[in-house]
């Protein structure tokens, strides 16, 4: 037991009870103060003007603009997978070669089930998942960053960063984010206290929820490395149930190819889509990076100097104990970098929240540095969410 879990259990019941009660006031807190700045920033955007989006007319109130709000490009994917399931049949609205198998099943079915079970709209029910996983998510950062630096402090700014981070207004949109790092939380927090199977289907459900939840295998790699040495972790028959998360974190990935298979007569339909409708060619990242920076514009070299200052931010977390973090981090940049489009670099690193850990742990004791992060951080959350809100690219 570490020492800030052996201080708590010191406590009287009644003193113990206060502090858990502290912990989730300011989960609470956060959640409902983060969005509500947001929305209102969103909100007063929104009914000064139309939005530069043509399937989005000007709401007549703010009761009728908050679910327009809230929806943007890829959320029309989601809530059409949702009413109508997978189809290869292209939209009018987007460029021929666009199919819905371009976007992974897990998001949508949780929407399909909400709206079933409520009889709300596929718009509506997709709010609900997202911003019931954002605070669901919170409360399991905030556990699996008390347990990782065994620090109330660091666990607490740790949750105040996410609540804010630049672009955070994604993870009450109808997108996947929110649920992505719901699930990357839960199977991490799962791992630690031992509880295989749990991390395993975790990590297969944020397989089949995003592209780069197959990473999540390598952090449970690199955990096992860091405890027992290589020549220990090759051991597997030891202790074969602590590498089941790693078997199964692709399965979600798998069963969306087997599927994609069966109904389109090609696997990686998902690539196809992408390639033929997003026009998404793959290059190798160190190339891309370079091309980024310097031949495609001011909007792609700022897109993608966000995205290396986010992997600038996740150096903070080569310690001894949480280098296996930074390695999973450093594979999923090396991923979003493959791709030829600066589209979404900005919008990708916010699933990772070990980052945020990181830099909660570096500044948690320091009274003017943390502020002043959490005021940057505010400031280009709502810089970004008015972008969002007039529908700017740049927020794609």
């Amino acid at each position: 037991m570490n020492a800030d879990a052996e201080a708590v259990a010191a406590l009287p019941a009644d003193r113990s009870e206060q502090v858990a009660f502290r912990d989730a006031a300011l989960i609470v807190g956060c959640f409902v103060l983060s969005r509500l700045l947001l929305t209102a920033v969103g909100l007063l955007l929104l009914r000064s003007g139309p939005p530069h989006i043509a399937s989005l007319p000007a709401a007549t109130s703010y009761a009728a603009a908050l679910p327009d709000l809230y929806l943007r490009w890829d959320s029309f994917w989601y809530i059409g997978i949702a009413q109508q399931g997978y189809t290869t049949t292209t939209p009018p609205w987007v460029e021929a070669g666009s199919t819905a198998y371009a976007f992974y099943p897990l998001y949508p079915a949780l929407m399909w089930a909400v709206g079933e079970l409520t009889g709300w709209s596929s718009a509506v029910a997709g709010l609900v998942v997202s911003n019931v996983s954002l605070l669901a998510a919170l409360f399991v950062v905030y556990a699996l960053a008390r347990h990782w630096s065994a620090d109330r402090t660091v666990a607490a700014l740790t949750v105040i960063l996410l609540s804010f981070a630049p672009e955070g207004f994604i993870f009450s949109a109808v997108y996947t984010e929110s649920l992505f790092v719901l699930l990357t939380a839960g199977a991490m927090l799962a791992f630690e206290r031992k509880q295989y199977l749990l991390a395993g289907v975790l990590a297969a459900l944020g397989s089949a929820s995003r592209s780069n939840g197959v990473f999540i295998a390598l952090y449970f790699g690199l955990r096992l490395l860091r405890d027992d040495g290589l020549k220990s972790a090759l051991h597997l028959w030891r202790e074969p149930e602590r590498y089941l998360p790693i078997v199964m974190a692709p399965l979600g990935l798998f069963a969306f190819w087997w599927f994609a298979m069966l109904t389109t007569g090609d696997a990686f339909a998902q690539k196809t889509s992408m390639v033929h409708g997003w026009h998404w060619a793959f290059d190798w990242p160190w190339s891309n990076v370079a091309h980024q920076l310097t031949g495609h514009g001011i909007r792609a070299a700022f897109l993608m100097g966000a995205s290396l200052l986010a992997l600038l931010a996740s150096l903070t977390l080569l310690r001894r104990d949480s280098w296996p973090l930074f390695g999973y981090c450093l594979a999923c940049f090396l991923l979003f970098w493959t791709g030829t489009l600066a589209n979404s670099l900005l919008r990708y690193p916010i699933v990772l929240f070990p980052i945020l850990f990181g830099l909660a742990r570096s500044l948690a004791n320091r009274p003017v540095v943390s502020p002043a992060l959490l005021l940057i951080f505010v400031l280009s959350d709502s810089v970004l969410m008015a972008l969002w809100a007039v529908g700017s690219g740049l927020v794609l």
